[in-house]
């Protein structure tokens, strides 16, 4: 059923505007992503996204299992299981403890992890919705700096889209 939603964007037939995007794809990440097979219909938002993503993968504030404690943890909260088993592999190999990403997909905040338990707080204290108080935002402050809030609000912004797009075109998660 997944693929039967998510129509695949032929290179040999794709605009100008998606060839162009499509070849910004190839320099950056060597190949089409799975959620720019959504975006590429609309080739200017494609372009964005692209910008967007390439940033958020090489991260210049968040190291990598940081980013993916941060992704998965946008993931559980959107319930997409797509994006949390592509995620969950990503998160074991980048040197997430087996522990946190097992409390994370269990929708529990992991303990005694330091950063990367607060990385968790924050992305779900972002995710909640609600006013955030100023002794938490003093602690994001404080223990993460404002540079990796903002790196925190568009990796969370990206992979909700992500995570939307990948539960509405039914993709099914990868073994």
């Amino acid at each position: 059923m997944a693929d039967n939603r998510l129509a695949h964007i032929d290179a040999g037939q794709a605009s100008e505007e998606q060839k162009k995007v499509i070849a910004r794809l190839g320099e950056g990440r060597g190949r089409i992503p799975t959620p720019f097979n959504i975006w590429l219909h609309n080739p200017r938002l494609a372009e964005g996204m692209e910008i967007i993503g390439t940033h958020v993968d090489a991260s210049p504030v968040l190291s990598e299992a940081e980013s993916e404690v941060a992704i998965l943890s946008t993931a559980v909260f959107w319930n997409a299981p797509y994006v949390i088993a592509n995620h969950r592999r990503h998160a074991l190999k980048s040197g997430v403890p087996e522990a946190v990403v097992t409390a994370i997909i269990d929708r529990r905040r992991p303990e005694g992890v330091g950063r990367l338990g607060l990385i968790c707080d924050a992305v779900s204290d972002i995710l909640a919705g609600g006013a955030i108080d100023d002794a938490r935002f003093s602690r994001y402050e404080t223990g993460l700096g404002r540079a990796v809030i903002a790196e925190l609000l568009v990796t969370i912004g990206y992979f909700t889209s992500i995570s939307l797009g990948m539960t509405l075109h039914a993709l099914e998660p990868k073994d």
